[in-house]
């Protein structure tokens, strides 16, 4: 589903100049106050620890791992108006790396197996609109990821130096790439992803989804992975466990397994919940009142990753989003794992949520 990659005058990093979000054509993305790029980890590149720790940046590590895993796992990470929360992690059976953002907020670091206790937590605040200052220093470009010395800890020990922080964030992002902790598989391993479109549980993660059914509804007459459409020179073959999944071949199939197991092994009412609340376009479609602004309100984008000034997705005059609904389900199992959610009530679900 190509994003196209720029070469940079650094060859260790690619530009993503057409990465976009969506309902936002027109607009540009920036990282970390910089064009949005990500590391280069294309086999051809240079290997990851000759590359000059004075280019990597704790803000491309985290962009590349979340792109490489799965394109739109990094949109939801940049697109601040839509989505309150967001946590990916990779639990293994030694120890779980999680990145997370909550607002401008990103944490990101090692936790302890149990997912309980964080071995290394590193945070850092995104500069808001108009640049904000820390302790009185010149206010910072808008965007500007800035080391929070209040919430970033090693062990039990608190770090509570900016250049620190910084150092610590590197060696962890640059470890990360070097291993390649997307294409992480075997036996005990997992990827999970979360999303709030609103505060919800302070204690909570968020709303278990797959990344894909963000922004469009599920659609098994596309490959799931590249999303080439089935035609008479294409055949998908639809997930036999779960059915809410097709490939054009074993290929695709085997490459999108670290994105799809999450949903996949999911009990079924879960799954089911998920496969509602995002019928109508994708998830972002649930609740439009907070997703859209009013057209014609003029109200601005609160995303620092998107120029100043630019005017907030916008919902048609009739209450619509304008979205339109792909939602294709043929196959029976996921026809019934819909209909068993569809009796419970939109309010409740609104209430569990």
């Amino acid at each position: 589903m190509g994003i196209q990659a720029e070469a940079t005058t650094e060859p260790n990093l690619l530009a993503l100049p057409t990465f976009r979000l969506p309902h936002y054509p027109a607009f540009p993305l920036t990282l970390d106050a910089q064009p949005l790029c990500i590391i280069n980890t294309a086999p051809t590149a240079p290997p990851i620890p000759t590359i000059n720790t004075t280019i990597i940046t704790p803000a491309l590590g985290v962009a590349t791992i979340l792109h490489a895993w799965h394109p739109t796992a990094l949109t939801a990470f940049l697109d601040l108006d839509a989505w309150f929360s967001l946590t990916w992690s990779l639990t293994t059976p030694t120890q779980c790396l999680e990145i997370g953002r909550i607002g401008r907020k990103i944490t990101f670091g090692t936790l302890a197996a149990c997912g309980e206790k964080w071995e290394l937590m590193l945070t850092f605040d995104m500069a808001g609109g108009g640049g904000s200052s820390h302790g009185g220093a010149a206010p910072h470009p808008r965007g500007t990821w800035i080391p929070n010395a209040k919430e970033s800890m090693q062990g039990a020990r608190d770090v509570v130096c900016g250049e620190e922080i910084k150092a610590l964030a590197v060696d962890w992002v640059r470890g990360c790439v070097a291993a390649r902790v997307w294409e992480t598989g075997g036996r005990g391993v997992t990827f999970r992803f979360w999303v709030e479109y609103a505060p919800m549980d302070v204690w909570g993660d968020g709303i278990p989804m797959a990344p894909g059914w963000l922004y469009a509804s599920l659609d098994l007459g596309r490959c799931s992975a590249c999303g080439v459409q089935s035609g008479t020179e294409v055949l998908l073959q639809r997930c036999g466990r779960c059915g809410t999944a097709a490939y054009c071949g074993d290929v695709c199939q085997r490459g999108d397994w670290k994105v799809h197991k999450f949903i996949c092994t999911m009990k079924g009412e879960e799954r089911g919940q998920a496969l509602k609340i995002s019928e109508n376009g994708g998830l972002i479609g649930w609740d439009v009142e907070r997703m859209f602004a009013e057209e014609g309100s003029g109200v601005e984008s609160s995303n620092c990753n998107l120029p100043e000034g630019v005017l907030k997705r916008v919902r048609r005059r009739t209450g619509e989003s304008g979205l339109g609904s792909n939602f294709h389900v043929e196959d029976a199992e996921v026809q019934e794992i819909a209909d068993t959610f569809e009796k419970v009530s939109v309010a409740k679900a609104r209430a569990d949520f």
